[in-house]
């Protein structure tokens, strides 16, 4: 069916997965929604009956009879997410039952939805603002628990909040600068810049820890990288299969058995980590090995962080000296293993000034809950950006690259009040302020910026 004019048409979309599950979701959105469902729709009575957020059970039906058994779930406008009549319907999952029912509504007069454009009804609807739009896609692509958690928060409404706040501040500043500069012949005392200069300072100083927060965000999205590296023979490989509860490396006393990296992805502390077992560093390798030798050094210099990984029950060698020296200046933490062995010689790690040291067994588990409390503070510290950070942070570039035109404008308009060069300066700059904070929220934002936000979305959403 062809798209209305004015974006008032019906949308229908799978909202589901596509594939074998137990159950398949569709949504259907717009003015006719109830009715266009209901045209294919067999069950006790019609879905035009139905009281809004009540479900029934029914089929779908099709030109060759039944598409599907399902329950209809009717929800009306405008308490809606679109904030238009919307209609759930829950079949069978697997894509034979999904797909009938979808072409029974499309040839029904229903239109297949553009990726996003449920979320884009509910912005264009009032039904949320668009900084809370984009936080639907950081809930969907958190790939921690922490990342979820600071999405919810900005879905909820807190960034937007953060940031009319500052609008206002700056508004009445703007207010009051230009009272003067329009009426000065009736407002004869010039206003307090001073005063104005100390609003434009907080909020200058609200917008530089957002965009603060912006750069810890990129480890809450993607998660931090850990290598494991070392010489061979260490127990690297138990070490990793250790941290991740299962047999991930393969473990054996021949040297050089880890040949290339090998990686598993856990969660501590709400954030996704990347853990790398590495192949041992050493002079002396086969032709195959050098090739991993070369890739563990690869790894371990674009990780966030090391575990150097040293024999703990031995004296320190040459080859630990000469890895120390490369490893050296780096983030890392050093692990001595083999503690059920016993512990040799260990205060020579204090020459390489790690970030701290732990003693612990792969092979009995000791001290191994010791090196995650010490990796999870470094965690909590480095990713999730200390105890005292705060809820609201900032994880889109475009409100990023926004919110640092607001900061240069803001700077800008300290000099002037400072210096007393012309009001007008000052107002020029808090108006391109107040439009890039707007920009955040949707209150200045045209069509094209629209079309590229939500084409990041999925269909359905």
């Amino acid at each position: 069916m062809a798209e209305a004019p004015d974006g008032t048409d019906t949308i229908v979309a799978l909202a589901t997965p596509p594939g074998i599950g137990a159950l398949a979701v569709i949504r259907v959105s717009g003015p006719e929604s109830v009715s266009l469902v209901n045209a294919v729709y067999s069950g006790t009575r019609a879905l035009t009956d139905v009281r809004g957020f009540h479900g029934v059970h029914g089929r779908i039906l099709d030109e060759a009879g039944t598409a599907d058994e399902v329950v209809v779930w009717v929800y009306r406008a405008p308490k809606t997410y679109t904030g238009e009549d919307l209609v759930e319907i829950s079949c069978h999952g697997g894509p034979v039952p999904a797909r009938r029912v979808l072409e029974a509504l499309w040839k029904a007069g229903g239109r297949p939805a553009r990726p996003g454009e449920f979320t884009r009804r509910a912005f264009l609807n009032g039904r949320i603002d668009l900084a809370q739009a984009e936080a639907v896609v950081e809930v969907i692509q958190a790939q921690g628990r922490l990342a979820e958690t600071r999405a919810l928060v900005q879905l909820e409404g807190g960034l937007s909040r953060r940031i009319r706040e500052l609008g206002s501040n700056l508004r009445a500043v703007l207010a009051r600068t230009t009272v003067f500069l329009d009426f000065d012949e009736d407002v004869p005392e010039p206003p307090d810049t001073e005063a104005l200069a100390a609003v434009v300072t907080g909020g200058a100083a609200s917008v530089a820890q957002l965009l603060r927060s912006h750069r810890s965000s990129f480890r809450l999205r993607d998660g931090v990288t850990i290598a494991l590296v070392g010489r061979p023979n260490v127990g690297k490989s138990s070490l990793l299969n250790a941290l991740v509860g299962r047999d991930r490396a393969i473990v054996h006393e021949t040297p050089g058995t880890t040949r290339d990296f090998v990686e598993d992805v856990v969660e501590w502390e709400g954030v996704p980590v990347r853990l790398i077992d590495t192949a041992g560093l050493r002079d002396e390798s086969s032709a195959v090995e050098a090739v991993g030798i070369e890739r563990a050094r690869r790894e371990a210099k674009q990780a966030d962080l090391l575990l150097w990984v040293v024999d703990g029950s031995t004296p320190i060698g040459a080859e630990d000296r000469r890895i120390g020296q490369e490893l050296e200046s780096r983030k890392m933490f050093i692990v001595l293993n083999k503690s059920d062995l016993g512990t040799r010689d260990i205060e020579w790690v204090n020459n390489y000034s790690p970030l701290g040291r732990v003693c612990v067994s792969a092979l009995t588990g000791a001290g191994l809950e010791a090196l995650r409390e010490i990796l999870g503070a470094w965690l909590r510290e480095e990713a999730a950006g200390g105890p005292d950070a705060e809820a609201i942070w900032v994880t889109s570039d475009r409100h990023a690259e926004l919110l640092n035109e607001v900061l240069a404008c803001l700077e800008r308009t300290e000099g002037v009040f400072a210096s007393g060069r012309p009001l007008e300066l000052a107002a020029a700059d808090l108006t391109r302020a107040l439009k890039a904070l707007g920009a955040i929220t949707g209150d200045e934002v045209g069509p094209e910026l629209l079309d590229e936000i939500f084409s990041r979305f999925c269909i359905g959403k």
